[in-house]
């Protein structure tokens, strides 16, 4: 009877995990992206490097980034320091292609930190999405 019981237990959480993971992975599912993300990296003196790589479910007719949100820690609060657009830097999209990776260089203040937060963007004849992803921290020099 104890043994049973234990069974039970052991297959409901198994049960209670997969469907967890499963709703997870349906909440991040997108019919145009696949994959997105960015990584910030200080590069000394003031610089910092932002690099992004956006992937689409198969050739889309734009993809990449539409903005990218550089925010700073100051006080205890994450305040926009500068707003890049795609429409001011033309290697944030990309035409006819299933992935995009491109970078952009910023100017910030040595001893501050630093995120980053992208808008992923993919097209194609069918429709549109667009997801927001948020970098580590990474702090100037």
């Amino acid at each position: 009877m104890k043994k049973n019981i234990h069974v039970i237990i052991v297959l409901s959480i198994i049960l209670v995990l997969c469907i967890s993971v499963a709703s997870n992975a349906d909440t991040r599912a997108s019919k145009y992206l696949v994959n997105y993300g960015t990584v910030i990296a200080a590069e000394g003196s003031g610089k910092i490097r932002i690099d992004f790589d956006v992937t689409g479910t198969g050739t889309m007719t734009s993809i990449g980034v539409t903005q990218i949100e550089v925010q700073k820690w100051i006080n205890n609060v994450w305040t926009t320091d500068t707003t890049l657009k795609s429409s001011n830097y033309p290697n944030f999209l990309a035409s006819n292609t299933i992935t995009h990776a491109s970078s952009v260089r910023v100017t910030g203040v040595a001893g501050t930190q630093y995120r980053a937060i992208l808008t992923a963007y993919a097209a194609n004849s069918t429709g549109s999405d667009s997801k927001n992803y948020t970098s580590l921290t990474v702090t100037c020099y």
